[in-house]
């Protein structure tokens, strides 16, 4: 601890000239997003140059941020996840494309072809989410049966979907083959080696010194987060809180491939590899992004009442990370303008409007959005995906839909190749806000992938 805070002391001596202008941005935006707190931690080489709290942990107490507070992170725990499968199958317990049901071998028949790989890295075909109560408590084969009766949105390795249930069904075959569960697994092979002092499960009922509080805007109005129970907030797809002083010595550990043999990180950083032969850039618990500067590992993370991004810029070895209490925070936008300020080359460019060659698709969006608006999109026109999940999206999609307003005008941004899909993204002008629509294409023509969300402005940075 003693070279910790010695290396903050130095950072904050050398870093002087940068700091007003990175804590002038961060808390212009806070106040943008409606943030109440939020930590950041700069680590370079594996060291920690910057750690700083911003705002407050607590509103109702006006308790400030520190770098210790104690936020939760949402699914970019799964990296957590990931390495602790990686020590079942270096102990010789878990092998990566052997069936899950050698580990759950009362799993349906449909889930023969599903691989240890296809949970680790989204391909597996389950629903994105488990169909279960958020406020009921579950045994572990309560829980599971409720995984088991859900469909396959598409056969395994044909497509790459964002899963919590993979990353649930993870933590049980986790627990099923070491008898020990995934949270004190990662306490005794992780938190304690590293002396992560702050990392853990989350307990509503447990004191935990300096846990920040989370929140939750509606319709203008900060309130406390939601009530879930404790099954809900123990689960492997990103149950643990922790701090931005742990979050970097965790840092240090993968920047050292410490933990984990030479051939275990390789599979971690590897794409996800589709039955077409194409290769979707997700690897185990981490999105892989390759800019024209340099590799990225970058993954996001959302729960009640919290957000939390990480990104790590591999050719300069240098992450950053940064949690908030509110579900209105955007801790990426703000993550990614402060690497611009650390590096220029770093920085983002303007969204731009690009030529659009093909209209039909601009007015297929055109004709989508005023369906949603009106409740009645099409579930045909959708792929990998099953009705109830459609329809529970959809219906979220509406509720942030109607408050923007008419749209005013519509203009193509991106078009790539993603994975197997061809994907397009828009920017799209309201009476009241900007709206960014990212809509994958399969060839079937179908929308086999789909994203909204607000942005700050009709030019603002894409990101990834």
């Amino acid at each position: 601890m003693k070279t910790l805070l010695a290396t903050l002391a130095c950072a904050g001596f050398v870093g002087a000239v940068r700091a007003d202008a990175i804590d002038d941005y961060i808390n212009a935006e806070m106040a943008r997003q409606h943030v109440p707190g939020l930590a950041l931690a700069i680590m370079r080489q594996g060291q920690l140059v910057r750690a700083q709290g911003y705002g407050f942990a607590n509103l109702e107490h006006q308790v400030p941020v520190h770098p210790d507070t104690v936020f939760e992170i949402g699914s970019a725990g799964m990296q957590f996840t990931a390495v602790a499968v990686m020590f079942l199958v270096e102990d010789g317990k878990i092998r990566l494309d052997e069936s899950v049901r050698k580990y759950l071998p009362e799993a349906p028949a449909s889930w023969a072809p599903i691989t240890v790989r296809n949970l680790l890295n989204h391909t597996s075909g389950l629903p994105s989410t488990p169909d279960g109560e958020f406020r009921r408590d579950y045994t572990d084969e309560e829980l599971l049966g409720i995984i088991y009766k859900q469909q396959l949105n598409f056969p395994p390795g044909a497509h790459w979907n964002f899963s919590y249930t993979d990353y649930v069904t993870l933590g049980f075959l986790i627990k099923r083959v070491s008898g020990e569960f995934y949270g004190a697994l990662l306490a005794r092979r992780i938190f304690g080696p590293l002396g992560m002092r702050t990392a853990r499960l989350i307990d509503n009922l447990a004191i935990v010194p300096n846990r920040a509080a989370g929140y939750q805007l509606d319709d203008g109005v900060l309130r406390n987060q939601d009530w879930v129970s404790p099954t809900a907030n123990t689960t492997a797809d990103g149950s643990l809180m922790l701090s931005v002083l742990d979050y970097a010595r965790w840092d240090a550990s993968l920047l050292g491939r410490k933990l984990l043999a030479p051939q275990s990180w390789a599979e971690i950083e590897r794409p996800a590899a589709l039955k077409s032969g194409r290769s979707y850039p997700y690897g185990f618990g981490w999105y892989l992004e390759h800019t024209a500067v340099q590799e990225v590992w970058r993954h996001s993370g959302a729960w009640l009442g919290f957000q939390s991004f990480v990104i790590h810029y591999r050719g300069d070895e240098l992450t950053l990370v940064a949690l908030a209490n509110s579900d209105s925070g955007d801790p990426e936008t703000i993550v990614r303008h402060v690497a611009g300020l650390l590096d220029s080359k770093l920085a983002q460019s303007p969204g731009a409007a690009r030529e659009d060659h093909e209209p039909e698709v601009t007015d297929r969006l055109r004709s989508l959005l005023r369906r949603i608006s009106d409740g009645k999109a099409d579930y045909k026109e959708f792929a990998f995906v099953s009705r109830p999940e459609f329809t529970e999206r959809m219906s979220e999609v509406r509720k942030s839909l109607l408050p923007l307003g008419s749209v005013r005008e519509i203009a193509l941004f991106e078009r790539r190749e993603l994975g197997d899909d061809q994907v397009y993204r828009y920017r799209v002008r309201c009476d009241r806000g900007v709206l960014e629509v990212k809509l994958g294409y399969a060839a079937d023509g179908k929308v086999a992938e789909w994203e909204f969300r607000r942005v700050s402005d009709w030019n603002a940075p894409l990101q990834e």
